[in-house]
């Protein structure tokens, strides 16, 4: 696995396949690990790399240092080190606060870029939901015992997919406790002046199913990044990705095509 150097942490990627650069970003619950479906699907058609954000998986930080303010710089180094032009980057949950502010400061980094449940640092009243998902996850950093119903997973999925939700559960337990509750610190927030520019395609998908941000968070971040488009998963909740593989593959892979990323089915 490779690894990279960075101010108060040793960051871990994986690397599979050949084609254009797709990069996967996860969110607070898991790690690289979790994108395994996707890795499955894309690296038949792209080079996918999936990265350990600091203080989850492979990559080990200063747990006291930890906060999201450096994680655009940490995708920044990885794309240094790994692509050789513009990327697809798909950002899930918490992983949006990597990809949306480097696509708004260096978006020639980028050819399109999928955020995935998450209310995105785009500023706005959906950030109320934030309070909500940072203490929930917190109480499950700490080791506390979190139902999967309140980290978005649907009753459908818990029922029917017991071996998927123990898998996410080990996924879990390899990361750092670090504290995830400065998400919702002021500076990290991109207001609209912050956007004047943007100019990086944008799709911003949800699962309506979603009770740990609420069913409209998706569609009421995407009204705050200039052309964005939305997408709604009508029987996923808070990790579409990981419940309906083959739905949410499809989706980002139409929309990266769309953008010139990775070949046209229609030529």
């Amino acid at each position: 696995m490779p690894y990279i150097d960075v101010p108060d942490a040793r960051l871990r990627y994986d690397v599979t396949g050949e084609g254009p650069l797709l990069v996967f970003v996860h969110g607070a619950g898991a790690n690289a690990t979790v994108f395994f479906q996707q890795v499955a699907h894309f690296a038949r058609n792209y080079r996918v790399l999936c990265m350990d954000m600091r203080g989850f998986g492979g990559s080990l930080c200063k747990a006291e240092t930890f906060h999201q303010r450096w994680f655009p710089d940490d995708l920044a180094r990885i794309l240094d080190a790994e692509a050789d032009g513009p990327a697809g980057v798909v950002c899930q949950s918490m992983g949006a606060w990597a990809g949306l502010p480097l696509a708004v400061r260096e978006p020639e980094r980028f050819r399109a870029l999928v955020l995935s449940g998450s209310p995105t640092p785009a500023y706005g009243p959906h950030h109320a939901s934030l309070t909500n998902v940072s203490n929930t996850f917190k109480r499950a950093g700490a080791g506390e015992k979190v139902a999967p119903t309140q980290l978005g997973f649907t009753e459908h999925f818990v029922a029917n997919r017991p071996d998927l939700i123990a898998l996410y559960q080990m996924l879990a337990r390899q990361n750092q406790k670090v504290d995830t509750s400065h998400i919702t610190d002021p500076e990290l927030r991109l207001m609209p002046e912050h956007f004047a520019d943007y100019r990086v395609p944008t799709l911003v998908m949800g699962g309506l199913q979603n009770k740990l941000l609420g069913a409209e968070t998706h569609k009421i971040a995407a009204g705050f990044i200039p052309g964005a488009q939305v997408y709604t998963f009508p029987d996923s909740g808070h990790s579409s990705y990981f419940e309906e593989p083959a739905h949410y593959n499809r989706v980002v892979e139409e929309f990266f095509r769309q953008h010139g990323h990775g070949e046209d089915k229609g030529q």
